[in-house]
């Protein structure tokens, strides 16, 4: 039977009251479960998502790695779960988790029920660590790997940024002067009776539809940001920016070599773990993120299952570098496919970090340029309407 979600109220066994979400066949066995975690249930409820917020990337990472640690000093390991969330975004995720694995459900099955907080391959990592015994190991590799999407995400809003801020001033600048200045300007040059200029009559207008227009056009926008923002959450949302990130100039090849290193570095971490390398491949694929890009890493876990080479299905599409392909042929010749995998990751990492450090020096001078063109227009048109006046009154 499939898990369904259930929000509950429940006193602590020392007074305190605490309120989450569980995952649960039945509304019976969601109970005995907080029974059986020593919670006593005031209110049990079917739900559809849960009351709390998203943990961030950056504390579920830390959360993870306090768990190895936990977990590798053979700490109980509902306790070590309650104890790895800390007291940050994590915490209540983290808490939800000690409670199902109190119950008798193993942590990788807990994870799968929460498929916006953990990605197959983490649960796959957490899964093979529980079958070899080497919970605290691979619980460090489900850290890195959070680590890594933190970083590829933290590298792209660096390098873009400063760009960001210069084009949000500019837009204020331009609506200031627009909503303010340029209808007391027109009103004085009006006043003169001076014949205006083919350029400064076009440029009263813009500056007239953008008043009237404007308004209703920024209200459009936020409506539509804030529901992007809610489909943001849904996992073919996800993909399909991931896809459209990928074709933009600059941006593309930065966000493909951060997927490139979220791919080699799960599947050497499950290699490592002791999962099938036709198995590893096809959940690594999911780490990719654009859909271009896992279909080509399905095929060649689909190929890698069929009997062939991983480096040959690597190269037989044009999805993955020849580099990607490179390590792993030199992995299957000396039979190091594992570490080879997570010094391609490394490789990749540092490629992307270098193509942030291009995007930044191409972006901030764009921005800075465009910014200094819309000063230089606005003034240009300013002085012609100025030189009219000039004119009408010699």
């Amino acid at each position: 039977m499939s898990a369904s979600l259930f929000r509950y109220r429940a006193t602590l066994p020392g007074g305190g009251r605490r309120r989450g979400v569980l995952a649960a066949s039945s509304e019976a066995e969601a109970a005995a479960m907080l029974e059986r975690a020593g919670l006593t249930p005031l209110t049990l409820a079917p739900g559809r998502a849960p009351s709390r917020p998203r943990a961030r990337l950056s504390h579920r990472a830390a959360a993870m790695r306090r768990l190895a640690a936990l977990t590798a000093a053979r700490a109980p390991l509902d306790r070590a779960l309650r104890l790895a969330g800390g007291t940050e975004s994590a915490q209540p995720l983290f808490a939800d988790l000690a409670i199902a694995v109190a119950s008798g459900r193993p942590l990788s099955t807990a994870m799968a029920d929460w498929p916006a907080d953990f990605s197959e391959a983490e649960v796959a990592l957490i899964a093979s660590g529980e079958t070899s015994g080497g919970l605290a190991r691979a619980a460090e590799a489900a850290a890195a790997l959070v680590e890594r999407r933190a970083a590829g995400r933290g590298a792209l809003v660096s390098a873009l940024a400063y760009p960001a801020f210069v084009l949000v001033a500019a837009l204020l600048a331009l609506g200031v002067f627009v909503g303010f200045a340029q209808p007391r300007f027109e009103e004085v040059l009006r006043a003169t009776g001076a014949e205006v200029s083919a350029a400064t009559t076009g440029f009263f207008a813009v500056s007239r539809a953008l008043r009237e227009w404007g308004g209703p056009l920024l209200a459009v926008l936020g409506v539509s940001g804030l529901c992007a923002l809610i489909a943001s959450g849904t996992v073919a949302s996800k993909k399909w920016v991931a896809g459209a990130m990928l074709r933009v100039p600059l941006v593309g090849p930065l966000i493909r070599d951060r997927a490139l290193e979220a791919y080699a570095g799960a599947l050497g971490a499950m290699l490592a773990g002791g999962a099938p390398l036709p198995d590893a491949a096809r959940l690594a694929s999911r780490t990719l993120g654009a859909p271009r890009l896992e279909a080509a890493g399905a095929d060649a876990a689909r190929m890698v299952a069929e009997g062939r080479p991983f480096s040959e299905a690597l190269s037989a599409g044009a999805a993955f570098p020849e580099s990607l392909s490179a390590f792993a042929e030199i992995g299957e010749e000396t039979g190091a496919l594992a570490p080879l995998m997570t010094g391609a990751a490394g490789h990749f990492r540092q490629e992307a970090e270098a193509r942030a450090r291009r995007l930044s020096a191409v972006a901030a001078p764009a921005a800075t340029l465009f910014l200094g063109l819309l000063i230089g227009v606005g003034a240009y048109l300013m002085m012609t309407a100025v030189l009219d006046v000039y004119d009408a009154a010699l």
